[in-house]
């Protein structure tokens, strides 16, 4: 039983921790890197009277590339142990609401993170696993920064770690996440650029990790599937490695994942993609630089309101000159904008997940909020383009979603329409601010414009099916006004719909057109 239990246990272990680097030569970061860090740890460990250095270093880069591990090895490699601060397991609300009657008094993460530097500077941190008699050599690791939701929070983040840099004897390595553009709507990743920049003007050494090589990647693949006797062909492997975005920790996730479920990968056919595919399938490959696909990737998606705050924002690049190629076109001073601090709209569009007509309704209803009072002909100009898109998405509003190619393509200009008008109208935006993102009215009116419709064609009379040969507009002008001037009352006719009208609700509409929004598109935003 022992046996088997261990080999079970041993077939669930997560291969990013069962083929995590031990040694410096396992490291798949850069060995520039990997020796810068090593010899300021080696410069700090070492006993020094007089001289002063500072002890903090901040190790930058995006999500996977081996940071935490990179510590741990060096520190390993130059006999040192690591102490380091664990992020406390989050309390739940029903728990908080137990606590509370224990007279136990809640602490933030962020509270409990200031004791924790006060504590390291005052009296340090000794393993509890060290038993022997001299002291060893420690590093301190904070791997997990607190989340920082306002700007008290942030300066009082600030502060603590200034503190820390000034004061602390021991070498400490900061690790911290880069969020990818800097201009991006998420408040953390803006607080993470501050703080970097707080860290370094306080004395604090910085080094930058870059994403992993696609060959340093494929080398840490082929080890694993040869330990692990996987039939993995060098195609395979190769997409996986481009697939993970220089996140070593999540190619090597996905190699498990593929190797559970072989089948999982897409054809290696050169695949084409159409450019007016916006919205994507959940079970859709994600798209290589070079074509080719895998059913697993990074998540890139985006929610609405993250895509909508771009889009509304229309952050551009300042104090940029624009350089025009001598034999194109010459851009009139009015048509001429500064270059998109985003990707292309289109883009964001795909990564957002939602359909064009929430897209272009969310835009009308709030884009007025972010322009210039005197800002009329921008205003003017936005009209024109969301009147643009409306019209094309008119006779698609309200119907199920369709696979059609053609209304695709239409919907998907209008998305585009709607989304670049915004973006080109908008001349002088406004600066960055918080904003609530109101939920359409319009929503509202064709909801309260359905219920009125199908409330009329319960109320007709039963003796005049040839009703059913008229729109709903001659209904609602010329009958429905006679029937109550006359004060007609016909009794059940009048409130239960005739059972042998082949009137067909769902496609009728003021115009002759569908028009039947579900109540599951009203949603309280």
């Amino acid at each position: 039983m022992d046996a088997l239990g261990t080999q079970r246990s041993t077939a669930e272990e997560l291969w990013v921790d069962k083929y995590k680097p031990h040694s410096l030569e396992e490291l798949a970061v850069h060995k520039k890197k990997v020796e810068e860090v090593k010899t300021w740890f080696e410069e700090r460990l070492k006993p020094s009277k007089g001289v002063y250095r500072n002890n903090v270093l901040v190790v930058s880069g995006q999500a996977g590339i081996g940071k935490s591990a990179a510590i741990h090895v060096i520190a390993s490699h130059l006999g040192a142990m690591v102490c380091g601060w664990n992020t406390p397991t989050p309390v739940i609300w029903q728990e908080h609401l137990y606590n509370s009657g224990t007279e136990t008094k809640y602490t933030s993460k962020l509270d409990e993170f200031v004791s924790f530097v006060e504590r390291i500077r005052t009296f340090g941190l000794i393993p509890t696993s060290f038993t022997g008699e001299s002291k060893p050599s420690i590093i301190y690791l904070i791997d997990d920064l607190p989340m920082m939701h306002s700007k008290a929070a942030l300066g009082r983040l600030k502060d603590c770690l200034n503190l820390l840099v000034h004061t602390t004897r021991i070498p400490t390595a900061i690790l911290v996440t880069d969020y990818g553009n800097t201009d991006s709507a998420d408040y953390n990743a803006r607080s993470v650029e501050e703080l970097k920049t707080s860290l370094e003007s306080s004395g604090a050494c910085k080094i930058a990790f870059n994403p992993i090589t696609v060959n340093s990647i494929k080398k840490i693949l082929f080890r694993i599937c040869q330990m692990e006797q996987c039939d993995v062909t060098a195609d395979n492997v190769d997409l996986i490695a481009k697939a993970s975005g220089g996140d070593i920790r999540h190619a090597i996730t996905s190699l498990q994942f593929f190797c559970l479920n072989p089948n999982q990968v897409h054809s290696l056919s050169q695949s084409t993609r159409s450019p007016h595919a916006l919205k994507e399938e959940s079970n859709k490959p994600v798209e290589l630089d070079d074509g080719s696909s895998l059913y697993f990737g990074r998540d890139e998606t985006l929610s609405l309101f993250h895509a909508l705050g771009k889009f509304l924002h229309n952050k551009r690049e300042t104090g940029v000159a624009v350089e025009y190629d001598q034999n194109g076109f010459l851009i009139h001073e009015r048509f001429s904008r500064l270059p998109l601090k985003m990707d292309v709209p289109e883009k964001i569009l795909c990564q957002s997940h939602v359909q064009p007509g929430p897209v272009a309704d969310f835009l009308h209803e709030n884009v007025l909020d972010f322009l210039n009072d005197e800002a009329v002909e921008d205003a003017w100009i936005l009209s024109s383009y969301l009147g643009d898109a409306d019209i094309l998405l008119t006779k698609l509003r309200g119907m199920v979603s369709s696979y059609n190619e053609a209304e695709s393509i239409l919907q998907s200009a209008a998305a585009s329409i709607a989304v670049r008008g915004v973006l080109f109208g908008n001349s002088c935006p406004l600066s960055s601010r918080w904003h609530a993102i109101r939920r359409p009215k319009l929503w509202q009116v064709e909801k309260e414009l359905s219920y009125q419709k199908n409330k009329m064609l319960r109320q007709r009379i039963p003796a005049c099916n040839q009703l059913s040969s008229y729109h709903m507009s001659v209904m609602a002008t010329e009958y429905m006004p006679m029937f109550k001037l006359l004060g007609n009352r016909v009794g059940s006719g009048y409130d239960e719909l005739h059972q042998e009208s082949n009137i067909d609700i769902d496609k009728m509409s003021l115009d002759g057109e569908a028009m039947e929004i579900s109540d599951d598109d009203i949603e309280d935003w």
